[in-house]
């Protein structure tokens, strides 16, 4: 035996646990640890750091930016409440709340012309407007087009809110040509919560053929020669047919009818001379025949300078002379673009029951020495006529607005 006592020092064997002559006990204590908190609290922690994260995680799928797309129309839905936002280009359809997912028009070769894109809102429950707690809602509106193929993109302007619809949130002319061909108009909104709303609507241009006259291959140096030139084209070119005449730089004496064609009809200058007419041009197209003049001289002493029943557009042109330089009658509309109106009664008249939506800018002209610039006898529809850059100077009466038709003036100069 090697195992001594641990307290009398007696031998005893290898494996005895207490001490039979003193009775100690021969095993070591050992100090007993209590167990440490903190595990405990960290697992505790780890739990509840676990649900937080669930709980945002929840919160965050919930509350993060949502993109909603479609074509021509979707259903918004913001806090509750759910809005039907589609794209027209007619106003009686988008109050209503149709969509036009797709619109096909014709134009003249070589012509030019614009088409108000709509964006609507309505309450999804109520169908009533609801544009402009929407409105309030947007951060931010752009639209693009982009072409097919075989087609030429179509410019646009960016969409605001058009005081001309009222009824639409926003508006956006889409402008285009004879070779636009077919364009998809893409619309997106950006949410102040960080949505995003896209929507689609197509416009395809079909391309109409044309007559076009040139005066150094077709008699029209006088009054008889046009209008023979005129009577031909009554006779031989179908209605639908767009005819072009580029004019020499000659005077035209007595009154001059074109008849139901879209008509392009193109002055020219030579030196002092320009294309000019001194009697009455009354344009009568009819079932939404059109006419443009431009660079085009309407010199009178007196009568009726343009004679419109349809829409007519003039650039470049000028009117000196006449008791009325020109009128809009009933279903017609004149428009006016970089245009001279001087010495004349009554410059511009409107005494028309229609309304063109898509001409109603009056940009850049001059209305100088008239006794009224601007008669509007009749004019209905919510156009607000635009006369941004134009100048009145020296007018008796600048704007005779019978009707209290919409007019802005605000970047309209009087002198």
């Amino acid at each position: 035996m090697s195992k001594k006592c641990v307290k009398c020092g007696q031998p005893l064997p290898d494996n005895a646990s207490f001490c039979p002559h003193c009775t100690a006990v021969q095993t070591e204590k050992q100090e007993v640890k209590a167990p440490k908190r903190w595990k405990k609290a960290a697992l505790s922690v780890a739990a509840v750091l676990v649900i937080v994260a669930a709980v945002g995680a929840a919160f965050s799928l919930h509350h993060r930016p949502k993109s909603y797309e479609g074509g021509a129309q979707v259903v918004y839905t913001d806090k509750g409440k759910s809005y039907k936002v589609l794209l027209s280009f007619s106003e009686s359809d988008g109050v209503t709340g149709h969509a036009q997912g797709e619109r096909t028009d014709t134009l003249a070769q070589g012509m030019q012309s614009a088409l108000p894109c709509q964006l609507y809102v309505l309450d999804q429950e109520t169908g009533e407007l609801a544009w402009e707690e929407f409105s309030e809602k947007v951060e931010s509106c752009k639209v693009d087009t982009k072409p097919g193929e075989n087609s030429q993109k179509a410019e646009y302007i960016e969409p605001i809110h058009n005081e001309s619809f009222l009824n639409a949130a926003y508006v956006s002319d889409i402008i285009y040509s004879s070779d636009s061909g077919t364009n998809d108009i893409l619309w997106n909104l950006t949410m102040k919560n960080g949505d995003t709303i896209s929507l689609s609507t197509r416009l395809t241009i079909e391309k109409q053929a044309a007559v076009t006259y040139f005066s150094e291959d077709t008699p029209m140096e006088t009054t008889e020669e046009l209008n023979a030139l005129l009577a031909s084209i009554e006779e031989e070119v179908p209605s639908e047919t767009p005819v072009y005449l580029h004019l020499s730089a000659v005077t035209y004496d007595g009154d001059v009818v074109f008849g139901n064609h879209v008509w392009g009809i193109y002055g020219s200058a030579d030196g002092d001379d320009a294309t000019t007419f001194t009697g009455t041009v009354s344009m009568r197209g009819l079932n939404g025949n059109y006419a443009e003049f431009s660079g085009i001289q309407f010199k009178g002493n007196s009568g009726i300078g343009l004679n419109a029943y349809c829409l007519v557009l003039l650039s470049q042109c000028s009117f000196d002379g006449w008791d009325t330089a020109a009128i809009a009658n009933n279903g017609a509309w004149v428009n006016a673009t970089d245009c001279t109106f001087t010495n004349n009664n009554i410059a511009l008249k409107f005494n028309s029951n229609m309304a063109y939506g898509t001409s109603p800018s009056y940009l850049n002209n001059t209305f100088t020495e008239n006794g009224t610039a601007v008669c509007i006898d009749n004019l209905p529809g919510n156009e607000v006529l635009d006369f941004a850059g134009s100048i009145f100077s020296g007018n008796d009466t600048d704007i005779d607005n019978k009707t209290e038709h919409s007019v802005d003036t605000a970047k309209a100069t009087f002198e």
